[in-house]
């Protein structure tokens, strides 16, 4: 019961893939961490970009609330974009903690630690 323990956590709490690589799925824990890297660092920059568009666009200007200036200008972009990166990255990272659990159970069970759930 180690491994159903174990690389769920790490893939759900440290990074997705990072189960698989527990139990020895090497190729898809290393693509799992390779996409999960590219969708954050991808929804991460264009965050930054939005921001600074924003930002950019207030220039010159002197609200009486900034934040809320900010705020508004951001909202006024549009942030479809960012739901969309965000659902799938949840849906990468929720696969990876189910599949590493599902993995883990076989694994252990292939070690003769039968598990009843």
């Amino acid at each position: 019961m180690r491994r159903a323990v174990v690389a769920p956590l790490l893939s759900g709490l440290v990074i997705p893939g990072l189960g698989q690589i527990v139990n020895r799925q090497v190729g898809k824990g290393a693509l799992l961490m390779a996409g999960s890297s590219l969708l954050f660092m991808v929804g991460l920059g264009l965050a930054f970009h939005q921001v600074s568009q924003a930002v950019l666009a207030l220039e010159g200007q002197a609200p009486a609330d900034k934040w809320a200036a900010l705020r508004a200008q951001l909202l006024s972009q549009g942030t479809g974009w960012l739901w969309v990166l965000l659902a799938a990255l949840a849906a990468l990272w929720l696969f990876a903690v189910l599949d590493a659990w599902r993995w883990g159970r076989r694994r252990d069970q292939e070690a003769g630690g039968e598990i009843k759930i």
